[in-house]
């Protein structure tokens, strides 16, 4: 028994036996942490709290209109870009319009009298009158890849600062969207001036262009400045040449060329049949009473961007709030590759947008210039269930005392009718979240042809603008 050593006295005796453990080194105070380390911690230094600097906010700088010594300057500034930009090929001066907007009034309101209507309320900019615009494709393609993805205030910044990279004695801001001041004039650059820019990129990517719109604007000025591109020979081809020669071209797709046939190249009989505000307002044209006489609204007549029709209840600040602000992107159908939406972006061209309070009754109609046209008479394009005739209400003397007018319904293959039309207005879309396939658009618009493209131009004036075409 006393030769038996327990466990516990065999650990005493091993921790008698080992060295002593040497003491730990405490970690030298630095000078941020002292006051830490007189007070005994032995833990690391505390991190100094960082005071937040409070930076003040610097207000835009106003808008500064150009004197009339500068207003002269720019004028020669924009004569001399085009007559260079016409020796590079990439203007065309003085174009002749390939139709008569007369021609188009007259049959359009043949085959339907409501178009005389609206022809008689809001003249037509881009094809009624003396054409004195020149060509230009580069400025228009370039503006267009320029506002892609964007809201058209911002592409309207982005394209300024753009043309100031090249002529920075123009004014630093445009004015004010809404403002009364007159439109400013400017020059734009040529295929050659944006090539030769020095340090190109980080000027582009400075004036808000993103890598890719750099990529897509530099490529096309190449196509103009190696002769691939041409004014002359643009304007000489039909809209299905002109078609295939644009979307070869990076960044650009199928909605930006229609867009370019409308109001670059004036082509008469374009049915852009990718576009939702198109789809929309065609659904809301055809689908109501012709016996009812649509009206511009006000601030469209007073030479402003965009509309809705006149009527009682959007005097009353109504709103439309479907989609998000662009050419109603998520709402386009069809799959497409995320560059190909890109290039098919639409930029400043009208869309669905929400509007807060942009209607205005028949009153303030007149007041502002409108045409005289009686409150029953209104048709709002708006109003799904309106123009739809309510003969329950009415009594059988007013029947008799009516006006009647045959609602003349074009034929289709797949047997449209108004009350289907209402019904995808108010939600029951096509598959893609569209209104109308594009064989719909073609046959229900048969009629119109070969003059489309005015009666576009008028169905994104009187509904659903938000751009100034």
């Amino acid at each position: 028994m006393a030769s038996r050593v327990t466990r516990s006295a065999s650990k005493a005796t091993a921790k008698a036996a080992s060295p002593p453990a040497s003491p730990a080194k405490r970690p030298r105070p630095t000078s941020s942490s002292s006051s830490t380390a007189k007070a005994g911690s032995l833990g690391p230094p505390a991190t100094p709290k960082r005071t937040k600097v409070q930076h003040s906010k610097v207000p835009d700088s106003p808008y500064v209109p150009p004197t009339p010594g500068t207003e002269q300057k720019i004028h020669e500034w924009v004569e001399s870009a085009e007559k260079e930009g016409e020796k590079e090929g990439a203007v065309l001066l003085h174009p002749e319009l390939t139709f008569k907007f007369e021609d188009a009034r007259e049959h359009l309101a043949q085959v339907d009298p409501r178009w005389r209507t609206v022809m008689d309320q809001l003249p037509c900019k881009p094809f009624q009158g003396e054409q004195k615009e020149p060509f230009n494709p580069f400025r228009s393609l370039v503006t267009s890849l320029l506002g892609q993805q964007i809201s058209w205030l911002a592409a309207r910044s982005i394209t300024h600062k753009f043309v100031r990279l090249f002529f920075p004695h123009l004014p630093e801001k445009l004015p004010p969207a809404g403002s009364t001041e007159p439109k400013l004039e400017t020059p734009f650059p040529t295929p050659h001036q944006v090539l030769d820019l020095p340090d190109r990129t980080a000027a582009l990517r400075g004036a808000g262009l993103s890598g890719r719109k750099v990529e897509y604007v530099v490529e096309l000025a190449e196509r103009f400045a190696d002769g691939r591109l041409e004014a002359k020979k643009l304007w000489a081809m039909n809209d299905d040449e002109l078609m295939e020669t644009l979307v070869a071209v990076r960044g650009i797709g199928r909605w930006t060329v229609e867009m370019f046939l409308i109001f670059a190249a004036k082509r008469p009989d374009v049915l852009p049949c990718g576009d939702l505000g198109i789809q929309k307002n065609l659904c809301k044209w055809f689908s109501q009473d012709p016996s009812y006489a649509p009206s511009i609204h006000p601030r469209k007549l007073a030479g402003a961007s965009p509309t809705k029709l006149a009527s009682s209840e959007s005097a009353q600040g109504r709103n439309e709030s479907e989609s998000p602000q662009k050419p109603s992107r998520s709402e386009k159908a069809g799959s497409k590759s995320q560059e190909e939406e890109v290039a098919d972006a639409p930029a400043t061209v009208p869309s669905e947008r929400a509007h807060e309070g942009e209607g205005a009754g028949i009153g303030k109609l007149g007041a502002m210039g409108g045409a005289a046209v009686e409150q029953e008479l209104v048709l709002d394009l708006d109003r799904p269930d309106e123009g739809v005739k309510q003969e329950d209400e009415a009594g059988d003397d007013d029947k008799d005392d009516a006006k009647e007018v045959e609602f003349v319904f074009p034929e289709t293959s797949n047997n449209l009718t108004p009350a289907i039309l209402r019904s995808r207005l108010n939600g029951k879309k096509l598959k893609g979240n569209i209104y109308m396939t594009p064989g719909e658009m073609e046959e229900m618009t048969a009629a119109w042809s070969p003059y489309r493209s005015v009666a576009c131009w008028y169905l994104w004036s009187i509904t659903d603008g938000t751009g100034d075409p």
